[in-house]
């Protein structure tokens, strides 16, 4: 709980406000993690975080803009899960999480990724921007590495939306398909 703190010290108010609560609004996401989505949780997002969410998508006038607020979102959503659950304790891949409660591989980031864009569209504050079924790229024959999907609907550009490679409370990447494909690591 103390890296909890350390955190939020680290990343604001506007963080500290998200995870303040309220009344609930919509159906709660379902979440998961502990390696190949091994453990559930659900995550019942609050009014006043859902207010916030939607004002990170007012005025935007393009596909760039919407992407970065996608990552805002995301990283906000994280937060907010991590409050009665231990996904504060993720590390940037897989080789620092050890056996600790609440680690993610990337089965776990891209379906909670994929459930975070998925409420995103279903409010109505994805514009320019699709989400699509989670991709998956391999390496090597034995390595796989999956991901959370969005194409821009103007141009096709397809993108992937990634938080595995950064520990808990950072943004996720957000690099186009075809570069992520090839092996894409930060």
């Amino acid at each position: 709980m103390r890296h909890l703190q350390c955190l939020l010290r680290r990343h604001g108010l506007w963080l500290w406000l998200l995870l303040a609560g309220g009344p609930l609004h919509a159906e709660p996401l379902q979440l998961c993690y502990d390696y190949g989505c091994a453990k559930q949780l659900e995550l019942e997002v609050s009014s006043e975080a859902r207010d916030w969410l939607a004002s990170l998508f007012d005025d935007l006038h393009d596909a760039t803009s919407e992407r970065s607020q996608i990552q805002r979102a995301v990283q906000a959503l994280y937060w907010l899960s991590a409050q009665d659950s231990p996904l504060w304790h993720d590390k940037g891949g897989d080789r620092f999480d050890n056996n600790a409660d609440g680690r993610m591989d990337c089965i776990d980031h891209s379906h909670n990724d994929s459930a975070f864009l998925q409420f995103l569209a279903t409010q109505g504050w994805l514009h320019f921007h699709r989400v699509d079924p989670i991709v998956r790229r391999t390496r090597w024959l034995v390595t796989q590495h999956f991901a959370s999907h969005i194409t821009e609907q103007d141009t096709g550009q397809e993108w992937v939306v990634d938080s595995w490679f950064n520990s808990f409370g950072e943004p996720p990447v957000v690099v186009p398909l075809a570069l992520w494909k090839e092996g894409f690591s930060p």
